[in-house]
């Protein structure tokens, strides 16, 4: 796999909501590239509750999982990986 250089847009003085967003699209497309140059294999969840909430203090394994389903759920949807 080839080296891949990030260029990340510079961060402005003050708070500028143009830059977030170009700097959410520009990870995006990353994590595409990224991914499509992985396995060509979509991710398969099942048997997931949706949770996007646990305490790293007192979990249960389970409780990751349907939050990393729900992550790789939302994921798909947004088309970012398959």
């Amino acid at each position: 796999m080839s080296k891949m250089n990030i260029r990340l847009p510079m961060p402005p003085p003050q708070w500028d909501e143009n830059w977030a967003r170009r700097l959410i699209s520009t990870l995006e497309l990353q994590i595409k590239y990224l991914d499509s140059t992985s396995s060509p294999d979509p991710y398969i969840v099942s048997n997931v509750t949706t949770d996007r909430t646990y305490d790293a203090d007192s979990t249960t394994l389970a409780e990751i999982a349907d939050v990393l389903g729900t992550l790789i759920t939302d994921l798909k949807n947004k088309g970012v990986i398959s």
